[in-house]
Formats: structure tokens, sequence, C-alpha cells
């Protein structure tokens, strides 16, 4: 970031670029003709200060300095920068008040055509709306920043955010919406030589989607991913699962079904968020008030 760092405290730089901002707009500077080079010292402390100020601690501060060395800008690479350094500050003390210039950061990167660090910045939104429970926010800016990632070719990023995707739609019970986006992961990562062994994952989280609604809809989607992909065959790990959860629910066998999740030996699912929460969906439903078969 323009502007570096200084062993100044935050307010004594604040009180240079105050100065040095001042005299940028006085008459005889204009006159001279040293405006620009005053304003562009003037930016250069407040960053300073703004920086001082995250290093102290004290976040009001640098968000006051950073929006003023934004008022400074004038390339969009700068203002860019402003913003981020802006939302980074307010992220400390007022979550809400960063979502506001973090979306503009990932404006300003669109307005140059810069898709890539477009799609990482909403990415940022998304967290931030993520952590005050506003989900159709998170889900819009994710499947902006995804539409991105997939034009521009980046298959990993893309990847990253619909799985993120998929994971919140699991999470708020959207059982059908979050099978789809797994299944399309699945078929897009299925005949790639570096990611095409994730695929299983995909498949086995769309089939526990589906078996969140009910037994019918986990066989079919369960028989027609192995039909449809030779990746995806009886002798795997993850179909071994699956017939076994399957089972175990059409049997209303709920200390069956959690022993099964206990006992596989795709070891990272038992402490996965998301797979539990579905699993702990079905396991509420079986001798429960919902009959999934």
């Amino acid at each position: 970031m323009a502007g570096g760092t200084s062993n100044k405290p935050a307010s004594q730089l604040m009180a240079e670029a105050n100065k040095k901002a001042k005299s940028a707009g006085g008459l005889l500077s204009r006159i001279m003709g040293a405006g620009s080079s005053a304003t562009e010292d003037a930016r250069a402390l407040y960053v300073q200060a703004g920086n001082a100020g995250k290093a102290e601690g004290d976040y009001p501060t640098s968000v006051e300095a950073y929006k003023r060395a934004l008022d400074m800008s004038t390339e969009d690479y700068e203002k860019a920068q402003m913003y981020e350094a802006i939302a980074s500050s307010y992220k400390m003390f007022d979550v809400p008040q960063a979502i506001h210039p973090l979306t503009r950061a990932a404006e300003t990167h669109m307005s140059q055509g810069k898709w890539t660090m477009a799609a990482q910045t909403l990415e940022k939104v998304a967290e931030l709306y993520e952590q005050l429970n506003d989900l159709d926010n998170m889900m819009k800016c994710l499947k902006e920043a995804h539409r991105f990632l997939k034009q521009e070719g980046q298959k990993a990023g893309a990847n990253r955010v619909q799985k993120k995707m998929a994971e919140t739609l699991a999470l708020q019970h959207e059982y059908i919406r979050a099978q789809q986006e797994y299944e399309e992961m699945a078929d897009k990562t299925k005949d790639d030589p570096l990611l095409k062994y994730g695929a299983k994952d995909y498949w086995l989280r769309a089939s526990v989607c589906a078996l969140c609604i009910d037994v019918e809809n986990a066989n079919t989607a369960l028989n027609r991913y192995l039909s449809d992909n030779p990746l995806f065959e009886e002798r795997s790990l993850e179909v071994k699962l699956l017939r076994q959860l399957i089972a175990a629910v059409e049997e209303q066998n709920k200390e069956a079904f959690l022993k099964h999740i206990e006992d596989t030996p795709l070891s990272p699912l038992r402490s996965d968020r998301v797979f539990r929460s579905l699993a702990d969906d079905i396991a509420k439903k079986i001798n429960g008030d919902v009959d999934l078969k």
C-alpha cells in the first residue's frame, strides 16, 4: 500500500497530513504549481497515519485517515486499495460499516476489468454478510464471484466459491438446491486430471442432500450417479457409506445410522461441519415426525 509505515504515532501523522493537505489547497501553492505534489505528500501521510492507527489498535483513527487518503486518490487502483483498507479497519469494530467500502472496492475492480480481483473481493464481502447472518446477500455475492471466476477460467477458484454456495444452501436446509450445486461441481471436475478425485466427495454430499428429503430421492440420485460415472462405483468408500446410511434410514435405525458415520474410513467427514449438519438433520427425522421412507 502506498504510504508505507512510520515510527511516528497516528495522531502526529494525522496532524502532519492535515497541515500538508491545507497547504496543498492554498492559493500560493496553486499559483506556484506545487499543489499536486503537496496533495500526493498529504495522501501518503494519511496512508501512513492509517497504518499507524492499525498498528496501535486505534481503528476509528485508521478509518478516518484512510478516508482522507481516498478523497485525495486519483487512480482507480489507489481508490480500490483505500476502500479495502477502510473495510479492513471497520471489520475490527463495526462489521456492518465494512460492507459498503469493500463493495465499492469490488466495483472499482470491475470498472477496470479486473474480474479475478473483483471476485476475490466479493468473497470477502460474502464473509461479512455471513458474520451478520445475512445469507441472502451472502449468496448474491458468491454467485457473482463464481460467475467472474468461471468466465476467467479460474477453475479452482470457481469450485471453491461454488462449494461455499452449496454448503450455505445445505446449512439453510435448501437440500434440492444444495444437491444441484454439488452435482454440477462433480460433473465439472470428474474429467479434470487435477480435480477429478474430488468428484466422489461431491456425489456423496449430493446424495446425502437427497437423503435429507427421503430415501426414494437418495436411491434415485445414487443410482444415477453410479450409472453415469465410472469413477463413482460400488467398491468406493463413498458408495459403501451411502448404502449403509440409506439402509439405516429405511430400517428406521438411528443408532446404526450414527455408528456408520463414526466408523467410516472417510474420517474427515466426522469433523466436517456441513456433513455433520446434514447427518443430524437426517438422524432427527429417524423415528421422528418426518418419515424419510
